[in-house]
């Protein structure tokens, strides 16, 4: 049997590099009475829905721009996006919808709805268009029992951010028709050009249109993927009811002790330092993976990504001109070095043994030393192409 001594450069490296109790306690509350956990609290089920301050705390990242009230906004907390995802498609698809899913995503967004027993149609995106939806395909797509348009923003594996136009596209194109749009948004707010007009949550259309649906988490921009606290919200309590009627078979209630986590978390001076660490995390480590990239376009080729916490990056064999085969490369890689990376192809080309041939799906926040060294063995191994 071969022993393999993993040197992880994805996996849990998608949620930026995690926070231990300790460093999060050292950021101060605005508000002082806050603490990272009440010792005061029963631990029993508490409320089912979420803590009130918790959900305070998570509407309060969606009250603005005409939103102003929270009560227009139905909430419910969720053991981590997945939960959420899960929740969602499984109760509001079933036979007989029809759904159009961006793709490349996370699989579960696809095959969710497939087990219960919807059709699928992928909306493919593609390199040459930034890994970006194009909205114009759309008409082509779309079927009288269309029930659902479900996209990832920011995108899962690739980085990609949908815009504003192409957000407002989607509204109008599902408004007309009355079709759901989901969004998965556990990668906001992690965009990598502060300067920018970043997209906004789908939240944001509410007062345009109320048949939409977001999930996120505190696992990914906000450093806290072992508290497992995510939620599903939107404008639409007849889209939440059955979700919630769902998850009573699923999970009764979240852990209040994960909970005051989350809450100490989401306040406002807390958040804005976590998210201040994330970025810089982000800043540093893509810098570090462009001019990898750089030092090795002969065999490497990407679209640099605007969100979220990795990249697909495209591995070409020089003797050839084509891609490899990433099964089999990052099998090698592994075997020979321990460095760990996901395939992209086998991965999240599961339509067709084609689709993404060639790229690897790079996890890119982890610490910098543990990313430097990980670009180093991942560089002797392109070296031997």
């Amino acid at each position: 049997m071969v022993q393999v001594k993993l040197f992880v450069i994805d996996n849990w490296d998608t949620c930026v590099h995690p926070l231990s109790l300790q460093e999060l306690s050292q950021i101060q509350a605005s508000d002082s009475s806050l603490s990272l956990i009440n010792n005061l609290n029963p631990l029993s089920y508490g409320t089912v829905l979420g803590s009130p301050s918790l959900r305070e705390k998570i509407l309060s990242l969606y009250i603005k721009d005409g939103l102003e009230q929270m009560n227009k906004l139905s909430l419910t907390v969720t053991q981590g996006a997945i939960s959420a995802n899960f929740l969602v498609l499984d109760t509001l698809l079933g036979p007989g919808d029809h759904v159009i899913c961006q793709y490349p995503t996370y699989q579960q967004l696809y095959e969710v709805p497939r087990r219960a027993g919807a059709d699928v149609s992928l909306w493919r995106t593609s390199e040459e268009n930034k890994w970006i939806p194009n909205t114009d395909e759309l008409t082509s797509l779309v079927k009288e029992n269309t029930k659902m348009i479900i996209i990832n923003n920011p995108n899962n594996p690739t980085g990609a951010s949908s815009p504003l136009a192409v957000l407002e596209a989607i509204i109008a194109f599902a408004a007309k028709r009355g079709i759901i749009v989901f969004s998965d948004e556990v990668f906001r707010p992690l965009f990598h050009d502060q300067s920018a007009e970043n997209p906004p949550s789908i939240i944001d259309f509410a007062d345009e249109y109320k048949n939409i649906i977001a999930t996120s988490s505190l696992s990914k921009a906000y450093s806290l993927p072992g508290i497992r606290v995510g939620w599903v919200i939107t404008p639409k309590a007849d889209l939440l009811n059955p979700v919630i009627l769902a998850r009573d078979y699923a999970c009764l209630s979240v852990s209040q002790i994960d909970q005051d986590i989350a809450t100490y978390a989401l306040d406002k001076s807390v958040r804005d330092k976590i998210l201040q660490r994330s970025l810089a995390i982000c800043k540093r480590n893509l810098d570090a993976l462009e001019r990898f990239i750089t030092l090795h376009a002969d065999e490497l080729r990407w679209v640099k990504p605007s969100g979220a916490s990795s990249a697909f990056v495209q591995v070409i064999d020089p003797n050839t001109g084509g891609p490899v085969d990433d099964k089999v490369f990052c099998e090698e890689i592994v075997h020979e070095s321990g460095l760990l990376i996901i395939p992209g192809g086998l991965a999240f080309g599961t339509e067709d043994e084609q689709d993404f041939k060639g790229y690897m799906r790079v996890g890119f926040v982890c610490s910098a030393e543990r990313f430097e060294q990980a670009l180093v063995i991942w560089g002797q191994c392109l070296d031997r192409l």
